[in-house]
């Protein structure tokens, strides 16, 4: 059975969330310039953001 970790690296997060931009039509620059705002706006650091992005997708939030 293959074991995902709770906690993907940095760099892979950000890819993953990116993405999840990238199904909802944002690609490349776009993509990133809207992850860095939802981060800004909400306090958070790029990685927490993508974090969150990743865990909504994953089921993981309410």
């Amino acid at each position: 059975m293959l074991v995902r970790p709770d906690s993907p690296p940095a760099a892979d997060v950000v890819e993953l969330a990116l993405k999840v931009l990238a199904a909802e039509g944002l690609r490349g620059q776009a993509a990133h310039a809207a992850l860095e705002a939802m981060a800004r706006e909400r306090g958070l650091p790029v990685k927490r953001c993508a974090e969150l992005i990743v865990a909504a997708v994953d089921g993981r939030v309410n």
